[in-house]
């Protein structure tokens, strides 16, 4: 399966998605990055990720670092456990040559360790897409920060299957949309 890039800087480029990945639909990335971009005090295109560090987590294809980096984003981390979703998105980071743009980690985003390999920075930006109702998104959250991947100021962004939501009443919620089977919600720490 491909994904298009839908705006910015590498609109129109086409990524490779492993077998593995569930990929958030097009259409779907475009209103879940235009409601994002809506958030920005000037609302021009590129100004809401503009030098923002993003991590994507449970990457797949790194479509959404990918499509934050196209939009203005200075970095982007990718995580994934699966060998094939790595291979992937190193393919795709390589065909817009962005690897200086980005640290791709081979690993569980909620068992993460840190490492000289994997040395942690706070990120403006998570995407958090998650298998459905196989890990807890709170708690991979919780495992970042004290980690120091996140803090109070990192916007959280979650992609859930809309049947089978996690409660997030100890989180600030800014957005919450459903789109399709899916629910995404824009959140931050309180």
């Amino acid at each position: 399966m491909s994904i298009r890039i839908s705006a910015g800087k590498y609109k129109g480029a086409v990524l490779e998605s492993p077998p593995s990945a569930r990929p958030t639909l097009s259409r779907s990335r475009q209103a879940l990055f235009d409601i994002l971009e809506s958030l920005s005090p000037n609302r021009r295109l590129g100004q809401f990720f503009k030098e923002k560090k993003i991590i994507d987590c449970f990457a797949g294809s790194g479509a959404l670092g990918i499509e934050a980096l196209s939009r203005g984003a200075s970095f982007a981390f990718f995580i994934d456990i699966d060998k094939k979703a790595i291979d992937t998105i190193y393919k795709n980071v390589k065909s817009l040559n962005l690897e200086l743009q980005c640290r791709i980690m081979k690993g569980d985003a909620y068992k993460l360790k840190s490492s000289n390999k994997y040395r942690s920075e706070i990120c403006d930006i998570a995407f958090l897409d998650p298998p459905y109702g196989k890990v807890s998104i709170i708690q991979t959250i919780e495992h970042l920060k004290s980690l120091g991947w996140l803090d109070f100021n990192s916007l959280l962004i979650t992609e859930e299957d809309k049947h089978h939501t996690e409660n997030f009443s100890h989180y600030n919620c800014i957005r919450k949309k459903e789109m399709g089977d899916s629910v995404f919600t824009i959140l931050t720490m309180m």
